[in-house]
């Protein structure tokens, strides 16, 4: 007989699924998939006891369908699921994404003083903030990767570049002045977004997650706390608060 119980956390995207487990509060174990793999997916639920999950997609339905009657979960996360968090300002809160959701749930209960901003940097930058549990919106702009392409697709000649390091501020070629453009405008970006919020709600506690985190966590003027788990931990907490 176990003495414990297991939380599964499924946190779908378009190419990869994330499955995480959760155990006497702490993450036991994490499992990435191609979101085309379910076949890998069918053998890692075969080989877990899990006691209640969650499961939150931006699939699409037909997509997200498959996926809940494979894990049959305790809680698929919608506009409508119980949250510790009031979202009745936004007003599309039908197409307000799982991540942002479950982002804002994780920072507003780990802040010391309930006021939060997430950052969250992937495909695209997401700003999330909420105020004495109320999530009052936020902002989305490209991520790193969509300027770099779009410099390329939307121009005759610039070339696509990748990330690679922290570039002078004035670019001697093509290269370092598109590196420049791109890397050094999301740091500005992140530091006047951060300063316009700090300047209306105070205290305010900044946290930053995401794929591309970590290329930028030193950059930002404030003090942030940086949680590659934020959205898992969010989605956790959702589950709980369901339970």
């Amino acid at each position: 007989m176990r003495d414990h119980k297991t939380y599964l956390i499924v946190d779908a995207g378009n190419t990869k699924v994330k499955l995480v487990f959760f155990e006497d509060e702490k993450i036991s174990n994490q499992v990435r998939i191609d979101a085309n793999d379910l076949e890998k997916l069918k053998r890692v639920l075969n080989h877990a006891q899990i006691d209640q999950s969650i499961l939150a997609s931006v699939q699409s339905d037909q997509a997200t369908r498959k996926l809940q009657s494979m894990i049959n979960p305790s809680v698929t996360l919608s506009h409508l699921t119980k949250l510790p968090i009031d979202l009745s300002a936004y007003t599309t809160v039908k197409t307000l994404g799982a991540d942002r959701i479950a982002n804002a749930v994780a920072a507003e209960q780990m802040s010391a003083n309930n006021n939060a901003l997430v950052i969250d940097i992937g495909t695209c930058i997401k700003y999330d903030c909420v105020v004495q549990k109320k999530y009052l919106g936020g902002g989305i702009s490209p991520g790193l990767n969509m300027r770099f392409r779009a410099l390329n697709e939307f121009t005759g000649q610039l070339p696509y570049l990748e990330y690679e390091s922290f570039p002078p501020l004035a670019g001697t070629s093509t290269k370092e002045a598109i590196e420049s453009g791109v890397v050094n405008g999301i740091i500005e970006e992140l530091n006047g977004i951060v300063h316009r919020y700090a300047q209306q709600f105070q205290p305010l506690t900044i946290f930053l997650t995401g794929g591309d985190a970590k290329r930028f966590d030193k950059a930002l003027k404030n003090s942030i706390f940086a949680d590659e788990n934020l959205t898992v931990k969010g989605l956790y907490l959702i589950l709980k608060h369901n339970g």
